[in-house]
């Protein structure tokens, strides 16, 4: 995980958080949650067939990261 990314939350009503630092190109917020059977870190709105899961909040956070950040990408 960057050094330099630290996630900023604050608790989403759904039981997941919200990563106030993550933005998509669309202007949504990141949100990461692990409200799952399995309790697994989750990125909430991830739309791939396959989700990844994550062992952490954080790591999930910075994966969501990457993610709007490849998103931003394809949008250019």
């Amino acid at each position: 995980m960057s050094e330099q990314f630290t996630p900023i939350y604050s608790r989403w009503r759904h039981g997941g958080w919200y990563v106030h630092n993550v933005r998509y190109p669309s202007g949504a917020c990141g949100c990461v949650s692990r409200n799952y059977p399995d309790k697994k870190w989750r990125i909430a709105c991830d739309s791939r067939k396959n989700p990844p899961t994550f062992k952490n909040r954080d790591e999930a956070a910075f994966a969501e990261k990457l993610l709007a950040e490849s998103s931003a990408g394809a949008a250019s």
